[in-house]
């Protein structure tokens, strides 16, 4: 057997393989259908001019003719769908190909086709078909944009060339007949790379494609070998061609992957069609939230799901509050849930989450217990003890499992339960992977969200911003005219009634040159000096200045840390939004209560700042009241720029506040429930202590003494 034979021999059996391979996968069913039926048409040509090759006879020489004959035909079905998606792009050149092709079949049958140029006519119309078919490929190449996708369609043109023109010079008379067998090769290297495109789902980079390559011949060179030595060894014939096992292996290790993994579904599809059910459903259901931007919109896809396809009798889907103490419930389909989850009340459920981030089930946790009471052992109280709370937990929520959104940083964006009454065997693992690709996408979505709203509210601030000083200038200048003319007149000469008008419109005029003050605080850039400043030392000039404004049914409590690190920010700002937030407080005890304001360093409590950027070397200041709290509804929106559901208020005061802790790189949230008040957390960052010993010898803390007030005592704090 000479090399062209042996050539075309390995191109027939690898082409087999790949065009299977490829039709196994499964993805891009048509694309992948019609690879295979141009393969196919290949394998005809290889086998019917191997067959030529060693038995000389003319019906395979016809064979391997009609062959070429219908190249052109399932190679312009392939690349029109391959390259476009649509073959209409190439229905003329199609149409035309298919009637040539049929002629030329049928007139190879007859008598007449047995003449140099009949073969001449076939051969160099297959040839022209392929070249066409290159000609394609570089008009796709000059329509896309993509860097990455030019680049890899010139990979596809050069590869093609070169099969199609070692094949064109090799049958042609001359010395370089040798180039055919080097076009079989070629031809090989060409399927295989367009399979591995189909396959894979992606564009191969050239250094992959040969990677891949390399590997794939050097292990069957390696098994080829191995295989050859034992035969000799054992006493065998070692007169095995060499070839044959490394043709052997090579197609073995082409069709290892798709064959394993058609083998190791169909027992699954068979023993357990609701579980593959379940997973093609979660993977529908991951592909739909992925064209979802609104988090509440992902929750309802998630909720039908399960719900209506899936048959869970309870589900229910929770997100991550803005101060990140609580989750707050968002839908639920089935028993009704809690509103909401806070992390304090469920401390040991969240530390597991936070310890393994993954589905959390409720028969692991009952299994633990079980071998608890058992198997003394096995588990200590303490891992019983907290075994029995995550169940307990689960159990408020009547869910028997947990999915969480894991963001980026390892922050628990939000919560996802369920009941299943029919998982009595429990949940396979692919199973779980299936959960957890639809919580990943889930959380995408939540972040995608958050990126959005900021990029909106960074619009919105660029237009104020543009508006305040023309909107200031409107403004100022009629209410300027409008307090003049009323202070010019005099009261005792217009009467008690027309004096208390007058009075008013004084007033008015001064609660509106306030609103435009916040309104250009808020429009303008922050610009104020910083310096090391004691936290405690800011809070105690803080409460000296509110003190006086606190009413006898109010009492105000002060739980100041020792020992807290120096801070690195304005004192007058810092002033300015505790003294905010403490009137904001007063305001919502209008009865009487208690308001609490403490310190302390951010580890003394931990879940309420994990996931924050201020992780390590934070302290943090809490102002609490036992008022009225906040509605869920007004929770959401409470930092948004003019929001308020006050009758005199601007809703600039907590937006004015966010903004200036943020200038000190800190984070402000909040925690409240109706009926039970609500606590306000800024965290700020502390300075390393080698930083603060070497500035307290230069530095003199700053305080607010001599400053105004930021906001009269009698005005809107921006409090909804």
């Amino acid at each position: 057997m000479n090399l062209e034979a042996q050539s075309g021999l390995l191109a027939a059996i690898v082409s087999v393989a790949v065009g299977i391979s490829a039709l196994l996968r499964g993805r891009r069913v048509q694309t992948n259908v019609l690879f295979t039926v141009f393969s196919a048409n290949l394998v005809l040509h290889f086998l019917a001019a191997f067959f030529h090759r060693i038995s000389g006879r003319s019906i395979w020489f016809q064979a391997d003719l009609a062959a070429a004959a219908a190249l052109p035909v399932t190679a312009l079905l392939f690349f029109g769908n391959f390259l476009w998606r649509d073959p209409r792009r190439v229905k003329p050149f199609l149409l035309a190909a298919a009637a040539l092709s049929s002629l030329l079949i049928v007139f190879l049958i007859t008598p007449w086709s047995q003449n140099d140029i009949s073969v001449g006519l076939v051969v160099g119309y297959a040839f022209a078909g392929l070249y066409l078919c290159a000609a394609f490929i570089y008009a796709r190449r000059r329509e896309i944009q993509s860097p990455r996708e030019r680049t890899w369609l010139r990979y596809l043109l050069v590869v093609l060339l070169a099969a199609v023109t070692f094949v064109l010079l090799g049958i042609l008379p001359g010395p370089l007949g040798f180039l055919r067998a080097w076009g079989d090769l070629v031809a090989i290297f060409f399927l295989y790379f367009i399979s591995q495109s189909l396959v894979k789902y992606r564009l191969l980079d050239l250094q992959e494609m040969l990677g891949r390559g390399l590997v794939l011949i050097a292990v069957s060179l390696i098994l080829a070998v191995v295989f050859w030595v034992l035969v000799y060894w054992t006493g065998g014939s070692a007169d095995f061609p060499l070839f044959h096992i490394f043709v052997g292996s090579f197609v073995i290790l082409i069709l290892f992957e798709p064959v394993r993994d058609k083998l190791e579904s169909s027992p699954r599809r068979l023993l357990s069609r609701e579980g593959h059910e379940v997973r093609r459903r979660l993977e529908e259901l991951r592909r739909d939230i992925a064209t979802r931007l609104d988090p509440r919109q992902m929750s309802e896809a998630i909720l039908e799901a399960m719900f209506q396809t899936l048959r869970q009798n309870a589900v229910s889907v929770y997100l991550q509050d803005e101060g990140g103490a609580s989750y707050r419930r968002i839908g639920f389909r089935g028993p009704e849930p809690p509103l909401r989850l806070d992390v304090a009340a469920h401390r040991t459920f969240f530390e597991q989450l936070r310890k393994t981030p993954t589905v959390i089930l409720a028969e692991t946790f009952e299994q633990r217990l079980a071998d608890g009471g058992v198997l003394a052992e096995a588990e200590s109280p303490e891992d019983v003890k907290r075994a029995r709370q995550v169940l307990e937990t689960l159990a408020t929520l009547k869910a028997g499992a947990c999915v969480p959104f894991v963001g980026q940083k390892d922050e628990i964006l939000g919560l996802w339960f369920f009941h299943d009454p029919a998982a009595a065997e429990g949940y396979s693992t692919v199973e779980i992977a299936s959960l957890m690709a639809v919580a990943e996408q889930a959380a995408v979505v939540i972040e995608n969200s958050r990126v959005l709203a900021r990029v909106r509210e960074r619009d919105r601030l660029a237009v104020l911003g543009q508006m305040a000083a023309g909107l200031a200038h409107e403004i100022r200048n009629p209410l300027g005219a409008i307090k003049g003319a009323a202070q010019y007149l005099d009261p005792a000469a217009v009467g008690d009634d027309a004096s208390e008008f007058l009075k008013i419109i004084i007033e008015e005029t001064d609660r509106l040159n306030q609103v435009v003050d916040q309104f250009l605080d808020y429009a303008r850039p922050l610009k104020a000096t910083q310096s090391t400043i004691d936290l405690n030392e800011v809070v105690s000039h803080t409460l000296k200045l509110f003190s006086p404004t606190l009413p006898t049914s109010v009492t105000l409590k002060t739980e100041l840390a020792k020992d807290l690190p120096a801070l690195e920010g304005n004192a007058q700002q810092l002033t300015q939004v505790f003294l905010n937030l403490l009137r904001n407080a007063l305001e919502a005890t209008p009865e009487g209560g208690c308001i609490t304001v403490r310190t302390l360093r951010t580890r003394d409590h931990s879940e309420f700042w994990a996931g924050s950027a201020l992780r390590a070397g934070a302290v943090q200041v809490e102002i609490q009241d036992t008022g009225k709290g906040i509605p869920p509804e007004a929770l959401e929106r409470i930092f948004v720029p003019f929001y308020t559901t006050k009758d005199r208020g601007t809703g600039l005061g907590l937006a004015i506040c966010q903004r200036l802790i943020e200038n000190h790189n800190g984070e402000i949230r909040v925690w409240s429930r109706p009926g039970e008040g609500s606590t306000f957390r800024v965290f700020l960052p502390a300075r390393a202590p080698a930083e603060t010993a070497a500035s307290a010898k230069s530095e003199t803390p700053a305080g607010p003494e001599g400053g105004d007030l930021p906001f009269p005592p009698s005005r809107d704090r921006g409090q909804p």
